[in-house]
């Protein structure tokens, strides 16, 4: 398990467990931690990816980075999406009704033009 190495998924340093408490090691850039264990560069290291208490301490900041906007923006942009969405279904729903009653209208004068005669 000793050559299993955490490194940060965002600075890329890796902590040293050696002599410490699983998980409690400093991280380090890799050079650093590939000469304190007099290793070459060139060993195959075994990575497990996690995040380094400087990038946790700013993981929002990075985060938002990659956001244009914010969870809360995105969400009042939905909502106003939903109700002009609603609105306009609603309007479009009147235009039928009111093309609808002016048919019914027609036939009823077509109607009463022939003599109320139904055919």
């Amino acid at each position: 398990m000793d050559d299993l190495v955490p490194i940060c998924c965002f600075c890329s340093k890796v902590r040293d467990d050696r002599n410490t408490a699983a998980g409690k090691g400093p991280w380090m850039h890799l050079n650093t931690y590939a000469k304190s264990r007099q290793l070459p560069l060139s060993h195959r290291f075994v990575y497990s990816h996690g995040y380094c208490s400087d990038c946790v301490a700013h993981f929002d900041e990075r985060m938002a980075a990659y956001r244009r906007t914010t969870v809360w923006e995105s969400l009042r942009a939905a909502g106003r999406r939903l109700i002009a969405d609603a609105d306009g279904d609603q309007r479009a729903g009147l235009r039928k009704r009111s093309s609808t009653v002016s048919a019914v209208e027609d036939v009823v004068s077509a109607r009463d033009e022939a003599g109320g005669a139904v055919y």
